[in-house]
């Protein structure tokens, strides 16, 4: 969740024992001030953290791959269905695009030979769609916190408004208004044959464009997936997560203080609705809290890019933006995966039909 340069936590001119990694060889690379992680240090973490990186990269989609799964069996007469299954589909991106950077920047920097591309291929690629659809995943949790509130505070009206077919159409307007940057990247940082003179290779990599409509691409993407979209999906999280807890609070207190404790389980037996939206608002709440904690991370680095200098891509804190990079994409993908324990553990269709779904391929075997 970045900005240009912080497209990806991973890109080609990371210095690993000051070289440039290209194609499984090591070029020396210009000389740079030192920066506050040493080269002795920085590849052996760098190569852990990608370790540990593809792992949760594995787990956020296959935990994804459930869900989507999961909800298609329940069906999607519930437009909340729809919203997490669009969601599922998302976070299953991120999870793939992290997992591709992560895989060719690991095979990059264990240096085997012959391979003919640089990382730079892998920017408008992977990288450049994990932002993408990191910024899907984030409008999706906004709307989805913008529809219980308003569900909350106008019932009636708001549940009669939104159906089915308009709460696809939604979805369908999230991903297109987050993806929206993707082609151009292609123009911006275009895939080509470069010709490496040190080595006598011509190796498949990327060179960022510098025409007029490249650099028009570059700003418009800067201002809308930086100065933009995580602001507004950040702040509209917190405002209805906020919100949603107060009111969610305000109606425990009113519940408690028109029942008593012999008959609370009676009452919700009488308003199995009221008990039902409860349990979807707090679904909500916790989706929307783990967003948030997940997000500030990438947020910090984000802030440290623009205003500390040398905190970027060929910048004297290279290897500390690539690593603190990577943590965050692992953040990423622990955000992804965390959904799926949180429809296990707070909707009961959804883990009786996984546990249906698991124990039909049991037999099967």
């Amino acid at each position: 969740m970045m900005r240009e340069s912080t497209i990806s936590s991973l890109t080609l001119d990371i210095n690993v024992s000051n070289v440039v990694i290209v194609a499984g060889t090591r070029t020396p690379a210009p000389s740079a001030p030192p920066g506050l992680l040493s080269n002795e240090l920085f590849a052996p973490l760098m190569t852990t953290t990608l370790l540990v990186g593809i792992v949760f990269s594995v787990l956020g989609t296959g935990a994804n791959i459930v869900t989507i799964t999961v909800y298609r069996r329940l069906g999607f007469a519930d437009t909340s269905n729809i919203s997490l299954t669009a969601l599922a589909v998302s976070d299953v991106f991120v999870s793939i695009t992290s997992l591709i950077s992560e895989l060719a920047l690991l095979l990059l920097i264990s240096s085997i030979p012959g391979i003919p591309f640089t990382y730079e291929i892998f920017v408008p690629i992977s990288a450049s769609a994990h932002v993408c659809f990191s910024r899907v995943s984030a409008l999706i949790t906004a709307y989805l916190s913008t529809e219980r509130y308003l569900c909350v505070l106008l019932p009636l009206k708001i549940k009669s408004l939104i159906t089915p077919k308009r709460t696809f159409a939604v979805m369908v307007v999230l991903f297109v208004a987050g993806f929206i940057r993707w082609p151009s990247d292609f123009i911006t940082f275009p895939i080509r044959w470069r010709h490496f003179p040190s080595q006598n290779r011509t190796l498949l990599g990327a060179l960022a464009a510098t025409d007029r409509t490249a650099l028009t691409l570059r700003v418009f993407n800067q201002i809308y997936y930086v100065f933009l979209l995580p602001p507004l999906t950040f702040s509209v999280v917190v405002v209805c997560t906020i919100l949603l807890s107060i009111s969610l609070h305000r109606s425990r207190v009113w519940r408690d203080a028109n029942k008593s404790v012999n008959t609370a389980s009676l009452t919700d037996k009488a308003h199995p609705q009221q008990s039902k939206e409860a349990k979807a608002v707090k679904m909500v709440i916790t989706i929307a809290t783990v967003f948030i904690i997940a997000t500030i991370p990438s947020s910090i680095h984000l802030i440290a890019v623009n205003i500390a200098p040398g905190f970027d891509v060929g910048g004297r804190y290279v290897k500390i933006w690539a690593f603190t990079g990577a943590i965050y994409n692992i953040v990423d993908c622990m955000n992804c995966g965390a959904n799926v324990i949180i429809y296990l553990n707070m909707s009961s269709k959804f883990r009786q039909a996984t546990l249906e779904l698991f124990s039909r391929k049991g037999r099967k075997k």
